[in-house]
């Protein structure tokens, strides 16, 4: 996975999980939808972003 750089920075890694853990956020669907708005970062038309975040979250919700 091609995580975007604020989770690959140490710190800022730490304050995303603490606010995740605070507000009862669950990281791995955090970071999968960051990675995937990163993907689609600098496309013109985002088709398909749509289809791929309910694909994210459906992941979720079966991982759940």
């Amino acid at each position: 996975m091609n995580y975007p750089p604020c989770f690959q920075d140490s710190e800022a890694k730490k304050e995303i999980e603490r606010l995740c853990r605070e507000n009862n956020i669950d990281i791995l669907l955090l970071k999968d939808l960051c990675e995937l708005l990163n993907e689609y970062s600098g496309m013109g038309r985002k088709e398909g972003v749509i289809q791929d975040i309910e694909d994210i979250i459906d992941r979720f919700i079966k991982r759940s």
